[in-house]
């Protein structure tokens, strides 16, 4: 009977587990195509870049070729607004520079806008404005071609009828 109720316990506690996996992220998987432009700066060039979101992380060409590695990204959903607009943050850290590339967005429909700013230890050295597209959005299916309806067979002219005699 002890046995019978440590299984129970074993296989319900199983179950809360499998219950509190995390939520995936809704932009989760998608790339954008951006360009940071330097604010401030008057003969600054615009960056062109891309950013991912994968499995709870960012990753960016421009911000490792920085030094910074793949952080977290946090979100949360604004759904007040009725579009449903997703707002992301990312704090990436360099321990040997003591620098921070912090990043904050939204993303709403297939645009992305935000800031990202560079610090060097704690001082704000470059901030840049983020505009940008979703680069992998599927495109809709399109419709399945409605099914021919077959014609009418023909006549067929061997066929004779008899008559009564």
């Amino acid at each position: 009977m002890k046995k019978t109720i440590f299984v129970a316990l074993l296989i319900a506690a199983g179950f809360n587990g499998f219950s509190q996996a995390k939520k995936k992220s809704p932009i989760d998987g998608r790339i954008y195509t951006i360009t940071l432009t330097p604010e401030g700066e008057k003969k600054a060039e615009p960056v062109k870049d891309e950013i991912s979101f994968a499995l709870g992380k960012i990753k960016s060409p421009f911000m490792t070729n920085a030094g910074f590695a793949q952080p977290d990204y946090e979100y949360e959903v604004d759904s007040t607004s009725g579009s449903g607009i997703v707002k992301f943050t990312v704090e990436a850290k360099n321990n040997e520079n003591q620098e921070r590339f912090s990043w904050e967005g939204n993303i709403e429909g297939d645009n992305i806008t935000g800031t990202a700013t560079m610090r060097k230890k704690g001082k704000v050295v470059r901030t840049y404005g983020i505009t940008g597209n979703w680069k992998n959005k599927k495109k809709p299916k399109p419709q399945p071609k409605a099914p021919v309806a077959p014609a009418a067979p023909p006549a067929d002219s061997t066929t004779t009828s008899t008559t009564e005699q």
